[in-house]
């Protein structure tokens, strides 16, 4: 029974509280096998008293900018000019003195020692791109992997706000008056400037999914029981998730291997890109208007065995608005199609 209870809290933080109460709930803790971990922001910890908080000021901050942040910067800087030996030595250097940064979330799951299913959940960041910080903007992913990237999934916008959705009647009238009097001037193809902001936005997403997904190889090279795993952000911008088979097929490759797991993120594939634009994209039934609204569906060139673009995206972000956009998204009859090669 009370083993089924703490299966049931899930929060690392108050299990790790309960843990210290007796030897008894100790070991019962220790073999929970459902286990969330949220990694606090460091204005959160700052609260709490110095005595052991520091250290996870250090390692959250630490981890952020330079697993998330610091990868997309990088990134950017090498497609506007070569690095020099002389700087690559630097970054070097550095990374070297960062090795530790990525052992936080292992070091908090440490006394766990029968994990089956864990959800992890990153602080949100002043950098964000999404519709609560104020901007307008929105950015949300969503990334499958295995041994390698499965598929991805983006829903953009450049400008975004929330109005009352409209009863079922209005909706029909709204989209006869439409039909009667379609827009006059409003193009919906993509300029060169439009084009390369979401190729941005592309790239950007696929190394925080990559980067998170090497995150994921650290837990699954240390908790050999793991089944399936999440990690999502305090923003709600990006998830990535692997179920049993993907964490299986994951582990079997880092054994094949017979490598230690390094301190760069996992190199995405070449992949394709295929992508719906629409300059203003009005959401009736959930309430809301979309403007420069942009999803794009990433799968590795290689892959033979495709979903279809409706299954991979309906419900990839959870939301209503989210659902009815990208229902109206794959709708449209025009779409882009664009090839990456792997970095």
């Amino acid at each position: 029974l009370v083993s089924e209870i703490f299966n049931r809290v899930e929060d690392a933080k108050s299990l790790s509280a309960c843990s210290v109460l007796c030897k008894r709930f100790g070991d019962v803790v220790a073999q929970t096998q459902n286990v969330s971990l949220e990694i606090t922001r460091r204005d959160t910890l700052n609260q709490v008293s110095k005595g052991g908080s520091g250290w996870h000021v250090n390692k959250s901050k630490g981890f952020i900018g330079r697993y998330v942040l610091k990868p997309i910067h990088a990134f950017v800087h090498r497609m506007v000019s070569r690095k020099s030996k002389t700087c690559s030595r630097c970054c070097d250097e550095e990374e070297d003195d960062d090795d530790d940064m990525f052992r936080l979330p292992n070091d908090l799951l440490k006394n766990f020692k029968e994990i089956r299913s864990l959800s992890v959940k990153l602080p949100g960041h002043d950098g964000d791109i999404s519709s609560e910080n104020g901007s307008g903007a929105l950015l949300k992913w969503k990334a499958e992997f295995g041994k390698q990237l499965e598929s991805c999934v983006i829903l953009g916008a450049t400008g975004f706000h929330k109005s009352e959705p409209k009863p079922k009647t209005e909706v029909t009238e709204s989209i006869k008056s439409e039909e009667a009097s379609p827009p006059a001037s409003t193009s919906t193809n993509l300029t060169n400037k439009q084009l390369k902001k979401r190729v941005v936005w592309t790239i950007s997403c696929l190394i925080a999914s990559s980067a998170r997904h090497h995150m994921l190889k650290q837990i699954i090279s240390l908790n050999q029981m793991i089944q399936n795993i999440k990690i999502s952000d305090g923003s709600k911008q990006g998830s990535i998730k692997m179920t049993n088979k993907q964490v299986a097929e994951l582990r079997n490759e880092m054994k094949l291997n017979d490598k230690v797991v390094g301190m760069e993120r996992t190199k995405v594939p070449a992949v394709t890109i295929k992508m719906w634009y629409m300059p203003v994209l009005e959401l009736p039934e959930s309430g809301g208007v979309m403007k420069g609204a942009t999803l794009a569906i990433i799968r590795p060139t290689a892959t033979k065995e495709k979903d279809d673009d409706v299954s991979l995206t309906i419900g990839a972000f959870g939301e209503d608005f989210t659902m009815e956009a990208v229902r109206k998204l794959v709708d449209t009859k025009k779409s882009y199609t664009l090839e990456m090669n792997s970095f």
